[in-house]
């Protein structure tokens, strides 16, 4: 693209060629000029300091682009970039011992949008969930409900079944801290964790219950499928709300003893070694690192790597996928790094198809989320939230509209903001998350590009088949402002295929925004007024607005986001 504003729209610098073709930059680019100048679709080509500036007749331009966006669905960012490549996306991951958070939502909406892509794209994407429904997290809640809950269901006790369970978990954390206050362990230079593991009576009921679990006790078992079961069902309304679906579903508790057999057939291979403790392990220098990695504990009992082996082994051999994704925030850097090392050990036809889609942590304007203590922003909360603040902004503008068309419509902006503003950091960004902004109308949101949908319907329904029959005046679209909306219209597909190949779904907001951004130009533009202009002009005005909402509701749609009518 051009640096300067007067080199035109297209800019070539020929320099890079000069050593291959043995001419100067200047020569070069003037051949090229000579060459360009005779094409229709360029108004004016120029050689300027070894540069090829070229400046397009739009009109022309316009001609060709139009009829493609309108009727091609590779205008819209459907490609076959991925085409024949089976995808395996897992996202997710919640435990079952607390509701969704603000950091869930952000790993769902990076999981479902690079699905999303990926299917845009041509790829057969498969969408996983590996629910953490075991250990000793799940059984602090188990035990919280034993000592605190007094037999009350989350119905009795008018809670969405997973914040209740949460409330559990809570609970546990701070008769647990209570008891480590009271215990002056920390006085003794003891830390939490090592209290809990090896003094705290709460933690010993917690180890005893798991152990109970892990030996098949029936009544503990029993409740763990009761509060696991309103966890789950808390979670899928969650889900649905948030417009996500799964198309797998694993559970640790099915999947935790994984493994056990591919490392045993690896210590026979040579691949892993006994350590002096009888622990099996993994030497890292192997793949680059320092240090052992436990597989198996000196006791033979499996460690999180273990599974995540067996699964990854089981997934390659049910769906022998090209790519398996791993939506994980980015503290475990390191364990993906490790985990894929091993496995391309193991399994070297793996190499080159696992990818850890890494990501950076939202914060809260106080500061980092603690689950354990409670000071999280709870998904459903969020979204709650987010809703008011959108319903009190439409009742604003509408104040005659039913209401529960306000509510839909608040439904749509809150939930389209909460996504695109999770979506418009690149991935390893981390960043404050601003309710406010997210559904602000004016700025780089989801709320702005909802606007410009909207407007574009505003026009088409207002002009009604005005222009129906009239043949289009392309070559009147000379307007900075028309010819920009083109410029965006063409980068768009082109974006759409970037974001799904590099895993960067940041680039199919900034794309969707762009398209905004040049529509608003355009509308607000009193040149080039749609309705009331020459009928041949007005037909290709209204083709350019038809083209720019087909394009806004393709983005938006692989945002996950709910296009407006009206605001």
């Amino acid at each position: 693209m051009p640096t300067r504003e007067d080199a035109g729209d297209l800019t070539l610098p020929c320099h890079p060629y000069a050593r291959t073709l043995r001419q100067n930059p200047q020569a070069i680019a003037t051949q090229l000029a000579e060459v360009l100048g005779a094409h229709p679709l360029v108004a004016r080509a120029e050689a300027v300091a070894g540069f090829l500036n070229v400046r397009l007749h739009w009109g022309a331009v316009a001609a060709r682009v139009l009829p493609w966006a309108l009727t091609d669905d590779a205008a819209r960012g459907r490609s076959d970039a991925l085409a024949g490549r089976k995808i395996l996306v897992e996202y997710c991951s919640p435990n079952t011992n607390k509701p969704l958070h603000l950091g869930h939502t952000r790993n769902i909406v990076l999981g479902s949008t690079v699905a999303a892509l990926a299917r845009a794209a041509g790829a057969e994407v498969v969408q996983i969930n590996l629910i953490n429904d075991r250990g000793v997290h799940i059984c602090k809640s188990m035990l919280a409900y034993q000592r605190f809950a007094e037999g009350r269901t989350p119905e009795q006790a008018g809670r969405k079944s997973d914040h209740y369970v949460g409330d559990l978990y809570v609970q546990f954390e701070r008769a647990f801290q209570a008891e480590f206050e009271a215990s002056g362990a920390k006085d003794r230079g003891t830390d939490k964790d090592a209290y809990f593991n090896t003094e705290s009576a709460l933690g010993a009921e917690v180890r005893r219950m798991l152990m109970a679990w892990e030996a098949g006790d029936a009544d503990v078992r029993a409740l763990w499928r009761t509060m696991n079961g309103w966890c789950e069902t808390g979670f899928d309304a969650t889900y649905t709300r948030m417009g996500v679906r799964f198309d797998q579903i694993d559970r640790e508790s099915q999947t935790y003893l994984l493994g056990k057999d591919l490392i045993a057939g690896g210590l026979d291979a040579g691949t892993f070694e006994r350590d002096p403790s009888g622990a099996v392990v993994f030497d890292l220098a192997r793949i680059g690192l320092e240090g052992k990695k436990a597989v198996l504990r000196s006791d033979g009992t499996s460690v999180y790597t273990t599974q995540d082996l067996g699964t990854a082994v089981q997934r390659l051999d049910t769906h022998g996928f090209d790519r398996m994704i791993y939506v994980v925030g980015n503290e475990q850097d390191h364990h993906f790094r490790v985990l894929f090392g091993i496995l391309e050990n193991l399994r070297p036809e793996v190499q080159g198809r696992l990818f850890h889609m890494s990501y950076g942590m939202v914060e809260l304007p106080d500061g980092k989320m603690k689950s354990r203590e409670g000071k999280v922003v709870d998904a459903d909360n969020l979204m709650d939230d987010l809703h008011a603040l959108a319903y009190a902004a439409a009742k604003e503008r509408n104040p005659d509209l039913d209401d529960a068309e306000v509510h839909r419509r608040a439904e749509a902006i809150a939930l389209g903001g909460l996504k695109f503003f999770l979506l418009k950091f690149a991935p390893p960004t981390t960043f404050v998350f601003d309710k406010e902004r997210s559904i602000a109308i004016e700025g780089e949101t989801g709320a702005y590009c909802q606007y410009a949908y909207a407007r574009a319907g505003s026009i088409l329904r207002k002009l009604g088949d005005a222009d129906a029959g009239v043949e289009p005046d392309y070559a009147a679209l000379t307007l900075p402002q028309e010819q920009a909306v083109l410029k965006a219209l063409l980068a768009f597909p082109g974006e759409i295929a970037n974001a799904a190949v590099e895993l960067k779904p940041n680039l199919l907001t900034k794309a969707t925004f762009e398209v905004a951004r040049a529509f608003a130009g355009f509308f607000n533009c009193n040149d080039a007024r749609v309705i009331g202009a020459e009928p041949g002009v007005s037909a290709a005005r209204a083709n350019l607005v038809r083209a720019a909402r087909r394009s806004l509701a393709a983005g938006l749609e692989l945002m996950g986001m709910t296009p407006l009518e009206e605001m």
